[in-house]
C-alpha cells in the first residue's frame, strides 16, 4: 500500500495505547492476569495460543508496560485495510507474508529482539487449536537471536463478560545452536497448553 515504506513504529503511541485495551477489554470480558514476574528483562519471543480475534489485544493487555516495548508479527492482509493498517505500524505491528519465506519480516524481527524489544508470534501461525501444531518460525527466531522464549495461555471460550484467563508461564532458553527447530516448535506449544490447567482453576 501507498505510504507504507514511511509508516513506523512509535512507541509512546504504543505506550498510551496499552492502558486503553487493557480497560476497554476488560469491560468487554473481564480478564485476569497470572504470571507476570515471568516477564524476564530484555528481548524475548512471547508465545501465547491463538484461537480467536481478540487474543492479540488480549496478549498486548496481558504485558502491560512489564514487557517494556512490543512489537508484533502479523499477517500481511492486516495491512491492506485502509486507514488502520497505520494504526498496527504505530502499534509495534510489522507484516509477514506466511505463504513464503519473508525476509524483510525476519530481518525486522531479529532486529527487535536483539534491540530487546518483546517480540509477539504466534507459534501455530493462525488461528487454531493444540492439534493443529506449531510453524517453526518463533523457535527460529528464539534460536538465531539467543533470547528466551516466554509461553502464554488464553483461555479459548471468550465471550462477552465471560471471564478470560491469562496465564504466563516461565521463560525458557531452547538449546543453543540447533538446526532442528521443529522439536522446539512442539515444546513451545507443549509448554502453552500446560498452562490451561491453571487457568481452569
Amino acid at each position: 500500500m501507498k505510504g507504507q515504506k514511511n509508516a513506523k513504529y512509535h512507541p509512546k503511541f504504543q505506550w498510551l495505547a496499552i492502558p486503553c485495551i487493557q480497560m476497554s477489554y476488560q469491560l468487554w470480558y473481564g480478564y485476569t492476569v497470572t504470571g507476570r514476574e515471568n516477564i524476564p528483562k530484555g528481548g524475548c519471543v512471547v508465545c501465547p495460543n491463538h484461537n480467536q480475534n481478540a487474543d492479540p489485544p488480549l496478549a498486548a493487555a496481558a504485558l502491560g508496560h512489564t514487557g517494556g516495548k512490543l512489537m508484533v508479527m502479523a499477517k500481511k492482509e492486516l495491512f491492506d485495510l485502509p486507514l488502520l493498517w497505520r494504526l498496527f505500524y504505530w502499534l509495534g505491528g510489522f507484516p509477514v507474508d506466511r505463504g513464503k519465506a519473508d525476509l524483510a519480516a525476519i530481518k525486522t524481527a531479529m532486529r527487535s529482539l536483539k534491540d530487546g524489544k518483546k517480540l509477539l508470534i504466534f507459534p501455530q501461525g493462525t488461528r487454531g487449536t493444540e492439534a493443529d501444531g506449531a510453524k517453526e518460525g518463533a523457535a527460529m527466531l528464539a534460536v538465531k537471536t539467543g533470547v528466551p522464549i516466554l509461553p502464554m495461555y488464553i483461555s479459548e471460550d471468550k465471550k462477552f463478560r465471560r471471564h478470560v484467563h491469562i496465564i504466563i508461564g516461565e521463560p525458557f532458553l531452547p538449546p543453543a545452536g540447533t538446526r532442528d527447530y521443529a522439536p522446539v516448535a512442539d515444546d513451545i506449544l507443549r509448554r502453552i497448553y500446560a498452562l490451561r490447567g491453571e487457568a481452569d482453576k
